[in-house]
C-alpha cells in the first residue's frame, strides 16, 4: 500500500512537473511572439518613381516623438495629392501593391506621397503600433504638406493597405483635412486579424501560439503602450463623413468578409458617401488580379469626390 501511495506521489509530481513546463513553454513563445510582432522585418528594396518614369524628391518628417519617417514625394503639377500607405512588415517598396499604385495615381495626374511607416523600411523606430501611433504620424505627414507645398495638397486623398487601410480609416476619422480615402483589406479587429496570421502556419508551433495567443496580444500591448480597443476599427465608423471606398477580398485569410460588412453597414448608417467592391481576390490582391478594372475602380471614385 505504501508502495502504491509513493507511486501515485511520483505520477502526481511528474504532472506537476509537466504541466509547469509546458506553461513556461507556452509563456516563452509567447513573449517571443510578441516581440517578434512589434518589431517587424525591415523590407527594403532599390527601385524609386524614377524606375516607373517619374520624378520624385526623398522627403524626411518627423513626428511627434522625434522619429524621422522617410518617403518619396511625386509632383504631377496637380492642386491634389494623394497619400498612399502600405501595410504591416511592408514599405513604399513593396511591389504587390505600392508600385502599382503609386504607378496608377501618377499616371493619372495626382500628386503621390509614399512613405514607410515608423519601424519599416527607411523610417527611424524600433517598435510598430500597428497604427495606434501610425496615424498620428500620418497626421504630421499631412502637417507638413499643408506647410511644405500647399499649392499641391489643396485637396488630399488617402488610399491606404492591409495596416495601411485601417491606418486610412482612422485618418479619414479624426483629420478634417483628408477629402477621400479608399482603404483597401484594412484590418477590421486588430485581435482577429493576429489569429488568422498564426493560422496562416503549420504544425506543433501554430497549436501552440493559438494556446498562448491571448497572453501574446497581452504582452505586445504593454510592449506598445496601446489600448487593443483603439485598434479595432468599428468604433471610427461614426466619425468618418466623407467619401470612403472599402474594398475587400472574398479569399482574404487575414480580414473576414463578415467583419468587412458588419464596419460597412455601420459606417453607412453614418454616411451616404461609403462605398464597398468586393472582389474575388485574397488579402491586397485585387490590384494584382484585376489591374484594369482596379486603376478605373480607384481612379474614378479619386476624380469623382476630388475634381
Amino acid at each position: 500500500m505504501l508502495k502504491l501511495i509513493g507511486l501515485i506521489e511520483i505520477i502526481l509530481i511528474i504532472i506537476v512537473l509537466a504541466v509547469i513546463l509546458f506553461a513556461i513553454l507556452i509563456i516563452g513563445l509567447a513573449y517571443i511572439a510578441a516581440n517578434k510582432l512589434v518589431k517587424p522585418p525591415r523590407y527594403k528594396r532599390s527601385w524609386t518613381p524614377k524606375d516607373l518614369g517619374y520624378d520624385y524628391e526623398d522627403v524626411i518628417v518627423e513626428t511627434s516623438d522625434g522619429l524621422k519617417l522617410k518617403g518619396w514625394f511625386i509632383d504631377r503639377g496637380s492642386n491634389t495629392t494623394i497619400l498612399a500607405i502600405h501595410g504591416y512588415t511592408s514599405s513604399k517598396w513593396d511591389e504587390t501593391y505600392m508600385k502599382p499604385i503609386i504607378n496608377i495615381l501618377a499616371k493619372n495626374g495626382f500628386n503621390v506621397a509614399a512613405f514607410d511607416f515608423r519601424a519599416h523600411g527607411e523610417s527611424e523606430g524600433e517598435t510598430t503600433t500597428l497604427g495606434y501611433l501610425e496615424v498620428r504620424d500620418y497626421v504630421k505627414i499631412i502637417d507638413w504638406l499643408k506647410q511644405s507645398k500647399p499649392e499641391k495638397s489643396e485637396k488630399i486623398g488617402v488610399i491606404g493597405y492591409s495596416m495601411g487601410g485601417a491606418v486610412t480609416i482612422m485618418l479619414s476619422a479624426i483629420d478634417k483635412r483628408v477629402n477621400v480615402a479608399v482603404a483597401d483589406s484594412p484590418y477590421i479587429d486588430i485581435v482577429e486579424s493576429g489569429r488568422r496570421w498564426i493560422n496562416r502556419m503549420k504544425g506543433v508551433v501554430k497549436n501552440l501560439l493559438i494556446l498562448g495567443y491571448p497572453l501574446i496580444v497581452s504582452i505586445a500591448s504593454r510592449k506598445m503602450n496601446v489600448n487593443i480597443d483603439d485598434l479595432r476599427m468599428y468604433k471610427y465608423a461614426d466619425k468618418i463623413k466623407i467619401p470612403i471606398l472599402i474594398i475587400a477580398g472574398e479569399k482574404d485569410d487575414l480580414v473576414s468578409l463578415e467583419e468587412i460588412k458588419k464596419f460597412y453597414d455601420e459606417l453607412k448608417k453614418h454616411n451616404e458617401k461609403a462605398e464597398l467592391w468586393i472582389t474575388e481576390s485574397a488579402h491586397v490582391r485585387s490590384i494584382a488580379d484585376k489591374p484594369e478594372e482596379y486603376e478605373e475602380k480607384v481612379i474614378g471614385f479619386f476624380k469623382r469626390w476630388l475634381i
